[in-house]
């Protein structure tokens, strides 16, 4: 009787010791929600979506971010696709409000339930290109034009992902 105790204290050991018990603070690794399948797909090469995972999320919170009027959104953008969109680089977070309120009603609310399911890595590897039919959405989709480009081209900038064109 007093054996089973022991064992179930004995089976949670690894567990406790994975918990460790370092001060070092550190950020989780970068990952979908479980069970969120709206940055997953389902290509040939069963590697291309984690390594595609970055370039995706970077446009998908550009997205979520002007549907909700974050300016934090425009961190996910290279100086010169600020510079195409928004008419200089650091014009991004006093245009953002202008730009979003030339899209239809139906447009913001259809970039509340984006998604980006894919990505088409460049030749070199480098670049992603996700194309504005290739986007997700929950209801009606978005019309293409002014913040919404035909196909966004995400590019590596050190450590982030960035839209560049």
């Amino acid at each position: 009787m007093h054996a089973r105790p022991f064992l179930a204290a004995l089976t949670l050991l690894p567990l406790l010791a994975a918990c460790g018990g370092g001060n070092e603070v550190t950020m989780p690794p970068l990952t979908p929600e479980p069970g969120d399948s709206r940055l997953t797909e389902a290509p040939r090469d069963r590697s291309l979506p984690r390594r595609t995972l970055p370039a995706r999320l970077a446009l998908y919170k550009y997205l979520r971010g002007v549907a909700a009027g974050n300016v934090r959104a425009c961190a996910y953008l290279a100086p010169a696709y600020e510079q195409r969109v928004f008419g200089g680089p650091g014009r991004c977070r006093s245009g953002l409000g202008r730009a979003r309120a030339r899209l239809r009603p139906e447009d913001v609310a259809a970039l509340r339930g984006v998604t980006v399911p894919a990505c088409q890595v460049g030749p070199d590897g480098g670049d992603c290109t996700v194309r504005f039919e290739d986007l997700r959405w929950k209801g009606a989709p978005a019309r293409p034009g002014g913040l919404l480009a035909a196909s966004f081209v995400l590019r590596r900038n050190g450590a982030r992902w960035q839209v560049a064109g």
